[in-house]
């Protein structure tokens, strides 16, 4: 019996050494636990006070230590330097040139706040000092009900009026020689930045468009290129006129109209471009 017992607990030399080096290592590890790991929990917590405040000083922005000075300002004349001097930033100052720039102005105090780059708290700060100047206005020369046609206007005329600057001046004369010229004023509705609000505001200076200066677009003879060119003609609609005028050449604007099924809408904004005169 003893000797089966011991023959059970009999270990090699090799199965010796590697339980007395198991048992090194649970020593060690209940050591630790008894005199290191309760010091590690004893130090101090983290003063978030102290935390967030050296947060916030390596998170400064450098100009909120800039000087600004305050002065009365009109929004629609104020130069680049002035409003550096005001607090504003480089790409805030770009915004409120560009709008301006484009033909933008400011009415009243409150629309410097439709700017994006204006933040609630810079024109909190800004509204106290917003003064307008009607001197400078009239100094400008600004003149209203012009009854322009916008197929014999230059860029010299449009900016006479209040709201167009050089950016849209240069933008409604590009569209017209896209166009082939205007057929009618509501068509700068469709010129980049011009929506409803604004065209309102400066239709009066627009007479009736002068539809004999028109650039039209023979639709029997055009090349596709041609035909591609006009902002109101698709791609896949040349290729309609294409195939369809190669079957028979379209014999009044009507026959076209029933050939390529332009809805009505479509075709009288497109007909006064087209003509199938040789």
């Amino acid at each position: 019996m003893l000797k089966t017992i011991n023959d059970y607990f009999y270990f090699s030399q090799k199965e010796r050494r590697g339980i007395f080096a198991l048992i090194f290592i649970i020593s060690i590890l209940i050591l630790l636990n008894i005199f290191v790991i309760p010091q590690m929990g004893s130090e101090k917590p983290i003063n978030n006070d102290a935390f967030m405040a050296w947060v916030d000083s390596i998170t400064q922005k450098p100009n909120q230590s800039k000087v600004i000075e305050y002065f009365n300002f009109d929004p629609n004349v104020i130069t680049k330097k002035e409003w550096l001097k005001l607090g504003l930033s480089e790409d805030q100052i770009k915004v409120l040139l560009n709008y301006r720039n484009a033909g933008g102005r400011f009415y009243k105090k409150e629309d410097l706040k439709k700017i994006y780059s204006i933040t609630d708290e810079l024109y909190l700060s800004l509204e106290p000092y917003i003064i307008f100047s009607t001197a400078k206005v009239v100094n400008k020369k600004i003149t209203q009900n012009l009854s322009i046609d916008l197929n014999s206007v230059d860029s010299t005329d449009l900016i006479k009026i209040n709201g167009i600057g050089p950016v849209f001046a240069a933008r409604i004369l590009k569209y017209k020689k896209l166009l082939g010229g205007y057929s009618q004023a509501s068509q700068l509705m469709e010129v980049y930045g011009i929506d409803s609000a604004k065209f309102h505001s400066i239709k009066h200076n627009f007479s009736t468009c002068d539809r004999s200066k028109l650039i039209r677009i023979n639709i029997n003879t055009a090349s596709f290129k041609e035909l591609l060119k006009h902002p109101y003609i698709s791609y896949e609609f040349v290729k309609l006129v294409v195939n369809e005028r190669r079957k028979e050449v379209f014999k009044t604007l009507e026959d076209f109209k029933e050939r390529t099924q332009l809805s009505d809408s479509v075709y009288q904004k497109l007909t006064p471009y087209l003509t199938i005169e040789k």
